[in-house]
C-alpha cells in the first residue's frame, strides 16, 4: 500500500514538473523588472515594480522604459507582440528606429526580427486618462453608467499570431508583471478624505459599523465620490442626533419618573381638601403640559429603540424590546396624568 502511495505521489510530482516545464517553455520573452522605469515630466525615474498599483492624477505626462530579454526558447516565426494601452494622446510608442502613435501596435514579426536580440527598451510616452468609469447602480444594472473614480491604466505586452497584422488572431504569453496602475485627481482624493474622516467620527458615535456606512463606501468605490463625500458629512451629523448612551436613557427615564409621581401627589394633595387657595386650574395645565413632556419622550424612546432593534448587536436588539415595553407604559402613565388633570378641574 506505502509503495503504491509512493509511486502515486511520484507520478503526480513527475506531471507537475512536465506541466511546468510546458508553460514556461511557451514563454519566449520576459521583462527586466531591474533595469525598466518609469520617468515623470518631473524628471524623477521611478522602478518598473514601484510603480505598480500606484495613484496618478490625470493630465500626467508618463514616459516608461521597458526592458524585454529573449528567454531563450525557439520563437515561431507566425509570432509577433502587441503592444496596449489605454494612455491618452499625446501617445508615442518607439521600438529601435519605429515610432506608433496607436492605442494598439503589432510589432517584432517574421523570422529576421526573432533572430536578433530583442531591440530594448521599449518606450511609451502618454497621458494620463481621466478617472471615468463604467459604474454599477443598484437596480438599473442593464445600463452603461458612467461615473468618476480611480479607474484602472495599463500597459500590456502579448506575444501572439496575427494574420492582418493589426491586432492578435491568438494569444500565447501575456508578459508579467503587467503594468497596472491608477488613474485619479485631487478632488477624488479630497473626498476620499472627507469620506474617511466623516465616517470615522460617526462609527465612534453610533459604536459600530452600519450598513449606511458600508453603502457610503460602496458609491465612492463605485465612481460617485461627490455624493458619497455628501451623504457622509451627513451621516455624520445625523449621528450626533441620535447618539444617545445607556446612561443618558436612565437620567431621561429618571426625570419622567419623576414627573409622574409629582403630579400623582398633587392630584392626591388636591383631592384630600388640601392646598386650600391654590389656583387648581394652573394646577390642572400644569399637569397637562408634563403629560404632553412624557408623550414627547416617549416619541424620542421610540426612535431609540428603533435605532437599537436594527443592530447586529443581540443584547441591543433585547434592549430595543424592553423600550417598547416602556413606551408603551409610558404611553398609559401620560393618559392617566390627563385624566388626574380632569379630575383636579372638577374637585370643588
Amino acid at each position: 500500500m506505502k509503495v503504491n502511495t509512493l509511486f502515486s505521489v511520484f507520478a503526480i510530482v513527475l506531471l507537475l514538473s512536465l506541466a511546468i516545464g510546458i508553460a514556461s517553455a511557451a514563454d519566449v520573452l520576459k521583462i527586466d523588472e531591474r533595469r525598466s522605469y518609469v520617468r515623470t515630466v518631473e524628471g524623477e525615474q521611478i522602478p518598473y515594480t514601484d510603480f505598480l498599483n500606484t495613484d496618478q492624477f490625470e493630465g500626467e505626462v508618463l514616459e516608461f522604459h521597458i526592458y524585454v530579454d529573449k528567454t531563450g526558447v525557439p520563437i515561431p516565426d507566425n509570432y509577433v507582440l502587441e503592444l496596449r494601452t489605454n494612455l491618452e494622446k499625446p501617445r508615442d510608442w518607439r521600438l529601435g528606429d519605429d515610432i506608433y502613435h496607436s492605442a494598439s501596435v503589432i510589432v517584432w514579426q517574421g523570422k529576421d526580427e526573432h533572430a536578433y536580440p530583442f531591440p530594448s527598451p521599449i518606450r511609451l510616452t502618454g497621458v494620463v486618462p481621466e478617472p471615468i468609469k463604467q459604474v454599477k447602480e443598484p437596480g438599473f444594472e442593464k445600463y452603461n453608467i458612467e461615473g468618476i473614480g480611480k479607474d484602472d491604466v495599463f500597459v500590456e505586452l502579448t506575444v501572439g499570431t496575427s494574420r492582418s497584422g493589426d491586432s492578435l488572431e491568438t494569444i500565447q504569453q501575456k508578459l508579467s508583471p503587467p503594468m497596472v496602475f491608477y488613474s485619479t485627481d485631487r478632488g477624488i482624493q479630497d473626498a476620499e478624505r472627507t469620506i474617511n474622516d466623516s465616517l470615522g467620527a460617526a462609527n465612534a458615535k453610533v459604536g459600530e459599523t452600519t450598513k449606511m456606512e458600508q453603502d457610503i463606501e460602496g458609491l465612492y468605490e463605485g465612481g460617485h465620490p461627490g455624493w458619497a463625500s455628501k451623504l457622509a458629512e451627513d451621516y455624520n451629523e445625523l449621528a450626533s442626533t441620535i447618539e444617545a448612551p445607556p446612561v443618558a436613557l436612565y437620567v431621561v427615564i429618571s426625570v419622567m419618573l419623576g414627573l409622574i409621581l409629582g403630579s400623582a401627589f398633587v392630584y392626591v394633595y388636591v383631592s384630600r381638601g388640601g392646598g386650600k387657595g391654590v389656583d387648581i386650574s394652573q394646577i390642572s395645565s400644569e399637569l397637562d403640559d408634563t403629560s404632553e413632556r412624557i408623550t414627547e419622550k416617549s416619541s424620542s424612546i421610540n426612535a431609540l429603540s428603533t435605532k437599537f432593534a436594527r443592530s447586529e448587536d443581540a443584547e441591543k436588539r433585547s434592549m430595543a424590546r424592553e423600550l417598547v415595553r416602556l413606551r408603551a407604559s409610558l404611553n398609559e402613565i401620560s393618559n392617566e396624568i390627563r385624566t388626574i388633570s380632569d379630575k383636579i378641574r372638577g374637585v370643588k
